[in-house]
Order: structure tokens, then sequence, then C-alpha cells
């Protein structure tokens, strides 16, 4: 499953995204990456994230989903950076 091969930079995901058998890994800001998969339906959205090494993870779950595509980028741009702080913290 940790296979993955570079997702097509119009897809909407963060620039270096992979995806692989229902993972994506997601570079971070920090060096390395994770390991993830999300989800949406009527109001809410949810991203769940794993270091490659496994030490540290996070869900994340959001309440609302926008049928405005600007609203809904903000919010999936929220989310990303939300996860990258998580995951990067060192305390």
């Amino acid at each position: 499953m940790q296979t993955t091969v570079p997702v097509p930079q119009a897809s909407g995901h963060p620039a270096g995204t992979r995806d692989g058998l229902g993972l994506f890994f997601t570079p971070l800001s920090c060096g390395g990456g994770y390991l993830g998969h999300g989800g949406s339906g009527f109001g809410y959205v949810i991203r769940v994230a794993t270091t490659t090494d496994g030490r540290r993870t996070v869900t994340v779950s959001a309440h609302s989903r926008s049928a405005d595509p600007q609203t809904a980028a903000r919010q999936e741009d929220t989310l990303s950076n939300l996860i990258d702080h998580a995951l990067c913290r060192t305390t």
C-alpha cells in the first residue's frame, strides 16, 4: 500500500503528493512526509495522517462542507496546514 505514483498537479492535491492503494503520500514542510486518506460527506470532512515512521498520527474532522468552491479550497488548505503543523511540531 505504500508504493505510490505521482498525482497530477491539476488534481488539487498539494505539490509532491503521491497516490497508492488507498493511501496518499504528502510531503511535510519539515521534511519527509505522511501517509493518509480522507473523505467527506454532507456536512463534514475528515483527514487522517501518519508519518512514514509511524511515530505521529493525527485525525482532523471538520463540520460543514461548503458548496462554494473558493470556500471549500480554503477549508482544504486549512486542513492541510493543520496536519502539517501537528506532524512537524517538535514539542
